[in-house]
């Protein structure tokens, strides 16, 4: 049976987020540079980049079946269409799809599937409201719909953890361990939210219908 995926700032060829997010495909002297001034100048090397879009290149297609479905939430690369073209054609999955993001070229548009701004889509019953910028209301939230996003770079956890109700998850790659995350994980990240989430609805009884 073939599954559904969500990832989300690639970032493929950008080496000023590989800094800025210090993220583990940096040499020693590199990292060290970004750990003093990881908005500074220092150069990334063309190796660095390299070993980074290998890396989440070949995390996606270690998971992500061919027959599966993959959606982007956002921020695929900052390439020219022909580099970002070369990279959506190294992805094995047949059906990708695509939220746009705030570093996006329009031109990608013709790389995928299916393209949004933001938008709700089901699956297995489960309504998942996708953006590539996290919400803190969403369509049908007050009904138990989920949301998914990117942007943020992880830097959202603590607080997404600090509210155990919260149907929200970003599934950016560094919030998710530089990989792909599944439906069938997401359900079981959302169980216990979903617990908390329905039990708070109850309490409101009639006087808490969305407006």
């Amino acid at each position: 049976m073939s599954e559904l995926w969500f990832t989300a700032d690639l970032h493929l060829g950008h080496a000023n987020i590989i800094r800025y997010c210090q993220r583990p495909f940096l040499t020693d002297e590199e990292s060290a540079r970004a750990a003093v001034d990881p908005e500074g100048r220092g150069k990334v090397s063309a190796e660095t980049v390299i070993r980074h879009d290998e890396a989440l290149l070949e995390a996606i297609n270690s998971r992500v079946g061919r027959n599966d479905t993959l959606w982007i939430l956002g921020d695929f690369s900052l390439a020219p269409i022909e580099t970002a073209r070369a990279y959506r054609e190294r992805i094995h999955c047949r059906q990708v799809h695509f939220v746009r993001g705030n570093h996006d070229l329009p031109s990608y548009e013709t790389l995928f599937d299916r393209v949004l701004d933001q938008g709700m889509i089901k699956h297995l019953g489960k309504k998942i409201w996708l953006n590539h910028y996290p919400m803190r209301s969403w369509d049908k939230a007050f009904h138990g719909a989920w949301h998914l996003y990117g942007h943020v770079h992880g830097r959202l956890r603590t607080e997404d953890e600090a509210n155990p109700r919260l149907l929200a998850k970003d599934v950016g790659v560094d919030a998710c361990d530089y990989s792909p995350v599944s439906f069938s994980e997401i359900t079981e990240f959302m169980k216990p939210r979903e617990e908390a989430f329905w039990a708070w609805r109850d309490s409101l009884g009639e006087t808490g219908e969305e407006g």
